[in-house]
């Protein structure tokens, strides 16, 4: 056993004096050679939520490459036109404009001042226009939505009746969006301010579509509907969807109780275009 041990060190000794002359100065020195691809990291899309609590919020955006060097890669990048957030107004940017050296990823931090933010939020697209030593790969713009944020005082989620107020698209003879009189159970969506229920859309019809998930963001004393995260199944040519309304319904912060919730019912018009939009109003009950 003795000397298969020593043979494996003397093959491992001499495996790295042929790696040592192959690749000049040191052991990863040959990666030098080979060109990396760089691209935002680990996606395309962000959102810097904007909190009251301090005077300004950030959000980090990571340029990524697919291989570390030895030596630091600079990088660049420019604004999009497309971009409604304007610099030095609604965010500024800090960057030293590389990745560094042993690392494969860099950083543009994007900070954002509360009292430009809105609750509609403001879109940044940055677009990543070269990395040194790298060629670019496929994810080279980022968007970033900034938006206002406000901490929830209370829970909101659970179970709630949900009643039909007023609304409803003429076409469908006025019926219910999402009934009246059913119990929903409200629960926390993909970031602390969103809430979502599922529910069977124009139950009154008696179609077979199934259930969807309803989306709303409570922002700052207001409730955003989102809309369903999947086709309603019911509708004039196409499935009626439905958006954000122009005068949200409001909530109180620290009672989970009641609020409620105004949406807009085909948005694309496809029911009815000398009517169009038709607003929807509900209250949210818990149980």
């Amino acid at each position: 056993m003795k000397y298969i041990f020593n043979f494996r060190l003397l093959f491992i000794a001499a495996l790295l004096v042929f790696v040592s002359c192959d690749s000049k100065d040191d052991d990863t020195s040959f990666l030098d050679d080979r060109q990396s691809v760089a691209y935002f990291v680990p996606g395309d899309s962000g959102t810097l939520q904007v909190s009251p609590d301090s005077p300004s919020s950030t959000y980090d955006v990571v340029v990524g490459v697919s291989e570390s060097k030895s030596f630091a890669r600079t990088f660049t990048y420019t604004i999009d036109p497309s971009s409604v957030a304007v610099e030095g107004v609604d965010f500024t940017l800090l960057s030293n404009l590389e990745v560094p050296a042993n690392s494969i990823v860099g950083f543009i931090t994007v900070s954002a001042p509360y009292a430009a933010s809105t609750l509609e939020g403001k879109s940044l697209k940055l677009n990543l226009t070269s990395v040194e030593d790298s060629q670019l790969g496929n994810r080279v713009q980022f968007n970033l939505n900034i938006i206002r944020f406000c901490p929830l005082g209370a829970d909101f989620t659970g179970d709630y009746m949900i009643d039909f107020v007023t609304g409803g698209v003429p076409a469908a003879g006025n019926a219910p969006a999402l009934g009246t009189g059913v119990v929903v159970n409200v629960f926390e969506g993909d970031s602390p301010t969103e809430r979502r229920f599922n529910v069977k859309c124009y139950p009154s019809f008696g179609f077979a579509n199934p259930p969807v998930d309803f989306s709303f963001g409570m922002i700052c004393g207001n409730v955003l509907a989102n809309g369903t995260l999947d086709p309603s199944g019911v509708g004039c040519g196409g499935s009626i969807s439905f958006g954000p309304a122009i005068n949200p319904s409001t909530y109180d912060n620290d009672d989970d109780s009641t609020f409620g919730l105004t949406f807009v019912e085909d948005i694309e018009a496809q029911c009815d275009d000398s009517t169009g939009e038709q607003e929807t109003v509900y209250t949210f009950t818990k149980q």
